[in-house]
């Protein structure tokens, strides 16, 4: 019993030297950040009015930083700035003053052993557009410890870079890449890199072809229209559903009888957005289709054929008509719901 107890005692003193070591460390390590912190601000505050004249005015003569936290507060402050004074010649000169002072700095962030670090690094490194650190970044890419969220921000920054082999890197990515981060990698893309993505567009991975058709409408790129026309007549319904989708975004007026077969689709989510594309083109002819399809079975195909509706110059009239006249009980409420929206926006 007695040897018992000492071990118990034993276990209990361990844990709690544990426990007191880790309270302490947390302690120190507390006390270090705010440090650290208070030595930042401190350094904002006197590098703030000497970088606002550099990049309003480019006459300043700005310091170099001798210290990390002196690297830190004026890499924040230029950046800041780069956002609020947002022009060409604040970019030029917030670049300039980056490759003189931090591209030393940022290599040597880029191999820290914290991943906080390194992901600050990539970001500034993004933000600055210091193509000087190209052949670092690659090196980086090249590593088997990679994390996603590094590889993500690098895909990034070489499809903003014009990094030649970018394409190469991105048949090289894994399962854990979603649509949305294909979407970031694709907006930093010239005309000329996003043309060649589409021109190849089969050859890429499912979420990354529909990555593409989603991005022409976004950043309504009209020159990408034919390949959406193109994919209309695909088999393949999500090609057509996105393809409806990109040039709705585009408000691209499609041709009656060709945007008539999609609305008779019986895949509901390309009825979905063939009235979509109507409700910005507003096709007179298809009028009585689109009152047809108040009666559909999908409530949100019904809801977007009375949205269509009420965007013809007659809308609330032909609401109206439906609202009384209808014999389909759901097409009468979906008819009444848009009325209201429509005289509370009238």
């Amino acid at each position: 019993m007695s040897n018992q107890l000492v071990l118990f005692t034993v276990i209990v003193i361990t844990l709690f030297a544990v426990l007191l070591a880790i309270f302490l460390y947390l302690v120190v390590r507390k006390r270090k950040d705010g440090k650290w912190k208070r030595e930042v601000e401190t350094y904002k505050q006197l590098y703030e009015p000497v970088l606002f004249r550099y990049l309003a005015y480019g006459d300043e003569q700005v310091p170099a930083p001798s210290s990390s936290a002196q690297h830190v507060a004026m890499m924040e402050l230029l950046d800041h700035f780069m956002r609020v004074l947002a022009n060409g010649d604040v970019k030029e000169r917030a670049t300039a003053l980056a490759e003189m002072y931090f591209v030393d700095y940022l290599r040597a962030q880029l191999v820290h052993r914290r991943l906080g670090r390194r992901m600050n690094a990539l970001f500034f490194i993004e933000d600055f557009y210091l193509r000087s650190l190209v052949h670092e970044l690659e090196a980086m890419y090249e590593q088997k410890q990679l994390t996603t969220m590094e590889k993500r921000q690098l895909l990034k920054m070489f499809a903003l870079f014009q990094h030649p082999h970018v394409y190469e890197y991105m048949k090289q990515t894994d399962e854990s890449f979603t649509q949305f981060d294909y979407r970031l990698i694709l907006s930093r893309m010239d005309d000329r890199m996003f043309a060649k993505m589409v021109d190849h567009f089969f050859d890429w991975n499912e979420k990354i072809q529909y990555a593409l058709i989603d991005m022409i409408g976004i950043m309504q790129k009209f020159a990408h229209v034919s390949f959406l026309r193109t994919l209309l007549r695909h088999e393949q319904s999500e090609y057509r559903i996105r393809a409806l989708k990109a040039l709705a975004e585009i408000a691209f007026p499609l041709d009656s009888e060709q945007l008539r077969i999609h609305l008779h689709s019986p895949v509901w989510q390309e009825r979905l957005m063939a009235l979509r594309l109507c409700a910005r083109t507003r096709p007179y002819e298809l009028v009585e289709t689109m009152k047809e399809l108040v009666k559909d079975r999908v409530f949100s195909v019904r809801s977007q054929a009375a949205e269509a509706l009420l965007r013809m110059p007659n809308g609330l009239a032909i609401l109206e008509q439906i609202a009384q006249t209808s014999d389909d009980r759901y097409a009468r409420d979906m008819a009444l719901e848009w009325l209201e929206r429509g005289r509370e926006n009238d």
